[in-house]
């Protein structure tokens, strides 16, 4: 009997000591009509909930309790019922893919406002701040260590594939570049980047290609994907121009905010080198790292401007995160690793799966043979990253 009275006491202890995190969306109705969208991924499945109606998605880890409205506000409230996954937060314009809809201010004037619970407290309150668009990311949630991390960009509408085109060495916007986005029923739609080198399509849900191409520069293609999530696509297209010798280029996305890349191999005047962002290598008056980024997105740089008959390692480590072992945020980043030479593009990594601070992508053996690695793991000390 008491066997069994321990058991149920333990069982109850369990279920009060289990994370339940609450997001709650209040906004003005005289500024706009708002809508929010919480998406998540726990164990490798996707889902997301809208706040207009309840529902329920990923075997009850994420919950929509549905609207609340009243004359001069309105109340949207979400569970987040696991205690692992990876949960973004989304406000919108409920019109904001009514083709009618001209008011790209209407969803700040809103004053959209947004609360974090754990447990029943009170831990976190985000002010959707002024910005022009109708659809606006306010946070990310890892619910296994409760790190909240606060993006609040804004977009013009959800279903759109919006990005830059941008010159890898440099790292200047490139105006006038051809791009293409072709939908897996054959439809296309063609257009120029800006002034400032910008594009943006409108797409429906499915898989499409991106092809990407200007003179002097290598082309590109890249695969897209929008969900049933419906949130936008971003992308920054990092391209080379014509070379003949290895040029690398890292990109990624708005998260970490620091990413940088690692080159050891052999140095042409004897002995190795170990290219990072203490080290550019400078030789013949270049510098080996022509960029090193610090702000999200890249892309960072390493061009092979002389190369030497031996072995080449390559890898990329979370400098926003160098301390952290478990730290999944290396994978969420949606890395990719460009390799180019011989005018054309050789190959591309992108980061898989694995918990830790550091991406072993790939080495390049004496026959000039690219031999994938593509693990995560940890690094204690990046300076040490290839030993």
């Amino acid at each position: 009997m008491k066997k069994v009275i321990f058991l149920s006491m333990l069982i109850a202890f369990s279920i009060m000591s289990a994370t339940v995190y609450e997001v709650e969306l209040t906004w003005d109705e005289f500024g706009a009509e708002c809508n929010g969208i919480l998406t998540g991924s726990v164990d490798n499945n996707q889902g997301f909930v809208q706040g207009m109606h309840p529902e329920t998605t990923l075997n009850g880890a994420l919950i929509s309790k549905g609207e609340d409205g009243s004359s001069f506000s309105s109340k949207q409230r979400f569970i987040i019922n696991t205690e692992s996954g990876y949960f973004s937060f989304w406000v919108k314009d409920k019109f904001a893919d009514d083709d009618l809809n001209p008011d790209f201010t209407s969803l700040a004037a809103a004053k959209p406002l947004v609360k974090i619970f754990q447990n029943g407290s009170l831990i976190d309150q985000i002010a959707v701040s002024e910005g022009t668009g109708l659809v606006c990311k306010v946070f990310n949630l890892d619910a296994e260590n409760g790190e909240i991390d606060h993006e609040l960009r804004y977009y013009p509408r959800s279903r759109m594939v919006i990005g830059s085109v941008i010159d890898c060495v440099i790292g200047t916007l490139i105006p006038n570049v051809s791009i293409t986005l072709s939908g897996e029923f054959g439809e296309l739609q063609n257009l120029t980047t800006d002034a400032e080198g910008f594009f943006m399509f409108p797409c429906e849900i499915g898989h499409y290609e991106l092809s990407v191409s200007k003179k002097g520069y290598i082309g590109y293609t890249l695969p897209v994907v929008m969900g049933i999530d419906e949130s936008p696509r971003e992308y920054v297209i990092a391209l080379s121009e014509t070379i003949q010798n290895y040029r690398i280029v890292l990109t990624w996305g708005s998260r970490p905010r620091d990413l940088d890349a690692h080159l050891s191999g052999p140095n042409p005047d004897g002995g190795n080198f170990h290219i990072w962002y203490q080290d550019h290598y400078p030789m013949g008056g270049k510098d080996f790292l022509d960029r090193d980024d610090r702000s999200s997105y890249g892309p960072e740089t390493i061009t092979i401007y002389k190369p030497a008959k031996g072995v080449y390692q390559y890898s990329v480590f979370d400098y926003s995160h160098r301390s952290s072992k478990r730290a999944k945020d290396l994978q969420r980043s949606g890395a990719r690793v460009d390799i180019y030479g011989e005018n054309r593009l050789l190959k591309t990594f992108y980061v898989p799966e694995g918990r830790g601070n550091t991406w072993h992508v790939f080495r390049i053996d004496e026959t000039n043979n690219i031999i994938p690695i593509n693990t995560v793991t940890y690094c204690a000390d990046d300076k040490n990253i290839h030993e």
